[in-house]
């Protein structure tokens, strides 16, 4: 597939109904290699449960092209306590076939639109250090490198390294504004 030939590429929130395509995406990851820790594929009904359940604190967008899923990305809680509430954690996978095409960027640039819109200050990810691919496209995406675990994980027969990168969205204010849940932002939104 060539750049000219890519179709047009759409994102918009994910929805329960497409867990069966994106866990399709999510389980290439877990079983052909390092870029997830997980060992086993989720049920379609618990990766339903972590759209709806993400879906209502922070953006959970699909990438879709010619009515097909061809990626994902979603912010998580950072950490519990509530003065992580102006940090994020950010998630990506790709389809592998539809690595190169912008779609990564498309849909990051999309959901730290939405975080900003929320107040979030700060994003965070967590990757293997394997993976040298997703370290560059975080790091193209103005993420830089603050943490390296050793030996954090096994998983393939070998120990891996994880990296934490960071990247801040707007210099943090003094008095924030508080958090704002994604429902409640989209509500608000549609009210208009």
């Amino acid at each position: 597939m060539t750049a000219r030939s890519v179709p047009e590429i759409q994102v918009r929130p994910a929805c329960p109904d497409d867990a069966p395509a994106l866990l399709a995406i999510f389980s290439h990851y877990i079983r052909k290699g390092t870029v997830s820790f997980e060992y086993s594929v989720p049920s379609i009904s618990d990766f339903q449960k972590k759209i709806i359940r993400i879906s209502s604190d922070y953006p959970f967008l699909v990438a879709v092209a010619q009515d097909t899923p061809v990626g994902y990305c979603y912010a998580s809680r950072f950490r519990g306590p509530a003065a992580y509430d102006w940090s994020a954690e950010t998630t990506i996978y790709l389809d592998p076939a539809w690595h190169g095409h912008g779609i990564g960027r498309r849909l990051y640039d999309t959901m730290q639109s939405i975080l900003t819109r929320q107040h979030v200050v700060m994003l965070y990810a967590c990757i293997s250090a394997e993976h040298s691919q997703s370290v560059g496209f975080h790091a193209h995406l103005g993420f830089r490198e603050t943490a390296r675990f050793h030996r954090a994980g096994f998983k393939m027969g070998k120990w891996l390294d994880i990296v934490w990168m960071e990247k801040r969205l707007s210099l943090p204010p003094i008095n924030p504004n508080p958090f704002i849940p994604y429902k409640s932002l989209t509500d608000a939104e549609n009210a208009e």
